[in-house]
């Protein structure tokens, strides 16, 4: 999963190559974040019938979608396992860590969720998924000045990367700074009108300028 095990959660959501999960339990943002994840499209049966196979027969992939699947129904400790399996096989697998992030992220953890995200960064700095999977994390503890430093990051890498863009939004929001929030989410807004709760976050914004 690259929440974007698709965005997010963040209250994040997740991306693989940016598919948005469910939003984080006991976030502390005003607006919701977005944590990045996997996307997930495969037929249960499909990765049911992948458990069967041998650990030695099955593709680092497929165990990464067995464990997405169980993630995108909630069962985190289950999908941590197949997770554990890539790792196993593979330890820099960056996917493999991020999605690690994840589940401890939606667990609340999210002390736990910073250490696997640094590993997967110490692999790949330049990963907007992982830097912006972190940040959520930061903003979760309500270290947001740390969170928006990351997604910063993120949008030097990739400035049209949407999750970071609203992300940094709703940091700034967080902090008071209600003018800058407003230009982050409508930047977001700009290269996708239907991206999740953002029309709904610049409503919830505006109200607060010039307070």
């Amino acid at each position: 999963m690259r929440e974007n095990l698709g965005s997010i959660p963040k209250s994040f959501t997740l991306k693989k190559d940016s598919f948005i999960c469910s939003l984080l339990i006991g976030t502390m943002f005003l607006i919701p974040i977005f944590v990045s994840s996997v996307d997930s499209s495969h037929q249960i049966e499909y990765v049911e019938a992948i458990v069967s196979q041998s650990i030695n027969t099955t593709t680092l992939s497929e165990l990464i979608e067995k464990g997405n699947t169980l993630f995108n129904m909630s069962k985190y400790e289950e999908a941590v396992i197949w997770y554990d399996k890539v790792l196993t096989i593979d330890p820099i697998h960056v996917d493999a860590l991020n999605s690690k992030g994840l589940v401890f992220n939606k667990l609340g953890r999210h002390e736990e969720a910073i250490t696997w995200y640094d590993k997967a960064l110490k692999i790949d700095p330049k990963d907007v998924y992982v830097l912006n999977n972190k940040g959520v994390a930061l903003a979760n503890l309500g270290r947001f000045q740390e969170a928006i430093m990351l997604f910063d990051k993120a949008i030097d890498i990739d400035p049209d990367f949407v999750d970071a863009l609203y992300n940094k939004g709703g940091a700034l929001g967080e902090v008071g700074k209600y003018e800058e929030a407003i230009v982050w989410i409508d930047k977001a807004l700009a290269i996708d009108p239907s991206f999740p709760h953002t029309l709904n976050s610049r409503e919830l914004i505006l109200p607060n300028i010039g307070k």
